[in-house]
């Protein structure tokens, strides 16, 4: 997870049955909390402007920079009578060194209830914004972009009888640009889901779940009429085992995707993955997760993709105060309708990417943190081949 100050950092709530299990589902969850806090980043980047090697630098801009980001940081539950309703998130700034057209607020928070409703049901309504600077490997271009995001999760469900659990789900996501070469790329998704689960024991579960997600890109007119989207539908199992130090998931689908785009290949296909969050012993904790998914991006010229990611991550206690991490992740992106209109237009990218990060809490309230993360990226479009080594120290203070 990175060097992530002293709050828990929203990430969001993930519907896809395909998302890996995580070191945080083996510790229990606080009921009621309050964790508020400031957080300063210093990062070095030798290659901010995501440039190839033999690729000229930009008038007034410059190849390598400092970012430095102040943040407030915050992490909140609170149960109200069977309801628990929490917000977690950041909001800052950020100021570039040298590229100051890259200086923009940077927010990222999530809200939303835990509700239940008698003692059969229950399930989650929350919403997750986000705005920022888009990475310039994938806008195509060193040029300033703010990205919005908003994203609103519905779901939830009821037992019956002996750890039988009929579950539906919603869920709608908007990804809006302030650049005028990525206005193409605005998005907005719709995702109906439907399925059951069956999990009597809490030590091995099992799902099986179908949906129906729309991926409509409004600004992307086509020749015939209407807006560029694509349909996708799925059938998608899942397993589910835990252990007291150790939860495995495995997962297996089948997609449809079904574009309006005449220029677009549609795609029909295997999806899933799996993935382990292991606890060997009291100080080493260790996960691994693989999987293929189809899904879009609000930030290159291209319309959906077929993604194969891989993930492997090791997190050592070194003492009572000090953490050691080391991970790394690969990517495979191949988009499947191309928006040669646009700038940067690709139907690929490959993303390798290693880390190691130190975090050391002297005191309770104050954490120190130090990452280097080494990152290289190739894709068939005119920017955003890259490679860039970086930096990063954190300071984090709990109010």
């Amino acid at each position: 997870m990175g060097v992530a100050g002293l709050a828990v950092l929203a990430a969001g709530t993930i519907t896809t049955l395909a998302a890996p299990v995580s070191l945080d589902d083996l510790a229990e969850d606080v009921a009621n909390r309050a964790r508020l806090g400031m957080e300063a980043r210093v990062l070095y980047d030798d290659n901010v402007l995501r440039l190839d090697a033999d690729r000229p630098v930009p008038p007034n801009r410059s190849k390598d920079d400092v970012r430095t980001t102040v943040s407030a940081v915050v992490d909140v539950a609170q149960q109200v009578s069977r309801q628990r309703v929490f917000l977690r998130g950041a909001a800052g700034y950020d100021f570039y060194r040298e590229n100051r057209f890259l200086k923009r607020e940077r927010i990222d928070a999530t809200g939303g209830v835990n509700w239940r409703a008698g003692s059969r049901c229950d399930g989650e309504a929350s919403f997750r914004y986000g705005r920022g600077q888009t990475d310039l490997s994938d806008l195509g271009a060193a040029v300033r972009n703010r990205r919005d995001s908003r994203t609103l999760v519905l779901d939830g469900g009821c037992t019956l009888g002996v750890g039988l659990h009929p579950e539906f789900g919603y869920r709608r996501r908007t990804i809006e640009n302030s650049a005028a070469i990525r206005l193409r790329s605005d998005l907005e998704a719709e995702r109906f889901s439907a399925g059951i689960a069956y999990d009597r024991t809490g030590r091995l579960g099992v799902a099986l779940v179908a949906a129906s997600e729309t991926l409509d890109f409004p600004n992307r007119r086509l020749p015939e009429g209407g807006g560029d989207a694509t349909r996708m539908r799925s059938l998608t199992g899942r397993v589910t085992a835990r252990g007291t130090d150790l939860i495995a998931r495995g997962v297996l689908g089948y997609v449809e995707a079904d574009s309006r785009n005449p220029g677009a290949r549609d795609y029909s296909g295997w999806v899933g993955g799996g993935s382990l969050a292991w606890a060997p012993g009291p100080r080493l904790r260790l996960t691994a997760s693989a999987r293929r998914e189809v899904d879009a991006s609000g930030d290159v010229a291209a319309g959906y993709f077929v993604a194969d990611r891989g993930e492997l991550a090791a997190r050592y206690r070194i003492g009572r105060a000090l953490d050691l991490e080391l991970g790394g992740l690969l990517e495979r992106r191949r988009f499947r309708a191309v928006d040669v209109a646009s700038t940067g237009a690709r139907s690929f990218d490959r993303t390798a990417q290693a880390r190691a990060a130190l975090g050391w809490s002297p005191v309770d309230r104050f954490r120190i943190g130090v990452e280097a993360v080494h990152a290289r990226r190739t894709t068939d479009a005119l920017y955003g081949t890259y490679r860039s080594t970086r930096g990063l120290l954190v300071l984090g203070l709990a109010l």
